[in-house]
């Protein structure tokens, strides 16, 4: 769990910069981009240590569903709000859950209650008073990205892969279906300031390759349903970063959010 968890902090440290820093580089660049340069700064240890021949057919659906996630997560924010689109994502721990009960999984009620408090404090901590916004496309995009986020890690659980290897992999699948909005982009790629490519360096090392690489850490041991509700932390962290780095005051609604993910977690301890 403490890779997990050390994974959405990096996550939230990410976006508290990324509403700092990263606001003239449009999502069809900076995605494609994240993808391809992840893939590039892996590559070498990818071929050094190939993925085991029985995981390689598993990794590509992994890959698939890192890309899906982020896709429709884009895609969420882009026809709601960055806070509709953030909450959405945050319903793969529920539908986990929902889908361990289906198969009669034996769960305890502290867990039950954990993720129920802890979907309440991202409501309340992500949305706050003024409610979900956005239609029917946007909450459609907002919950294919929190199945492809529950199915990535459901499916990285329990790989024997190295977790860069199986990065590298994913990233790759990712650049491949990337690959033409990237060609399609080009000249805002070469328009980027140095600034920019500052940031979008940042993003892949330490918003992509480190933080994915803890949480396929963190999957190989802790099970998806757990390991999605702790990387609830990271719209938590990302409040608490956006304080001092972006100057957001935290409010009320914000500091019950994040005590009611806080305890949800808690309650899921193994």
């Amino acid at each position: 769990m403490t890779y997990v968890a050390l994974a959405a902090l990096l996550w939230g440290l990410g976006g508290a910069l990324a509403g700092r820093f990263m606001g003239e580089i449009p999502p069809g660049v900076l995605i494609p981009l994240r993808f391809l340069l992840s893939f590039c700064l892996l590559l070498p240890l990818t071929l050094r240590f190939p993925p085991r021949p029985e995981e390689r057919p598993r990794l590509l659906l992994v890959g698939l569903a890192l890309s899906g996630a982020q896709a429709f997560y884009y895609l969420a924010i882009h026809a709601t709000t960055v806070a509709t689109g953030i909450f959405l994502q945050y319903l793969a721990p529920t539908l986990l859950t929902l889908y361990a009960l289906l198969r009669r999984e034996r769960l305890p009620a502290r867990a039950l209650w954990g993720v129920a408090l802890a979907l309440l404090g991202a409501y309340a901590l992500v949305v706050g008073p003024g409610g979900l916004a956005g239609g029917p496309l946007g909450v459609a995009y907002g919950l294919l990205s929190a199945l492809s986020f529950a199915l990535y890690a459901a499916l990285s659980y329990g790989l024997r892969t190295p977790p860069l290897v199986s990065l590298g992999v994913a990233t790759g699948v990712g650049s491949l279906l990337a690959s033409p909005g990237l060609l399609l982009h080009l000249p805002q790629v070469l328009a980027l300031s140095p600034q920019n490519w500052g940031a979008v360096a940042y993003l892949v090392v330490l918003g992509t390759v480190v933080p994915f690489g803890l949480f396929l850490l963190g999957v190989r041991t802790v099970p998806a349903r757990q390991a999605t509700l702790v990387a609830m932390l990271e719209p938590v962290a990302g409040a608490f970063f956006a304080w001092p780095l972006a100057g957001q005051p935290l409010s009320p609604w914000a500091l019950l959010g994040g005590a009611l993910i806080l305890t949800g977690v808690a309650l899921n301890r193994r």
